[in-house]
């Protein structure tokens, strides 16, 4: 895959992720940690391992926020 397309499948990822967010869909969050699993495949093929620092990160809030969602 290259790099543009890579751009546009996680930008796209990512504006449909938060679109369900806004709709209060759990699930949304389950979408986005399997975008940031692909951040960081990107991240691995360009060697822009910064990336997946930042990854780890969302998904980790990304997991805190279903947890919180499912329980109110």
């Amino acid at each position: 895959m290259t790099e543009l397309q890579w751009s546009w499948l996680l930008a796209g990822m990512g504006i449909s992720g938060m679109y369900f967010v806004g709709k209060k869909r759990w699930e949304a969050f389950l979408w986005l940690i399997v975008m940031e699993c692909l951040w960081i495949v990107f991240a691995l093929q360009t060697k822009t391992y910064g990336f997946i620092v930042g990854s780890l990160a969302y998904i980790i809030v990304y997991l805190r926020n279903v947890k919180l969602w499912r329980n109110s």
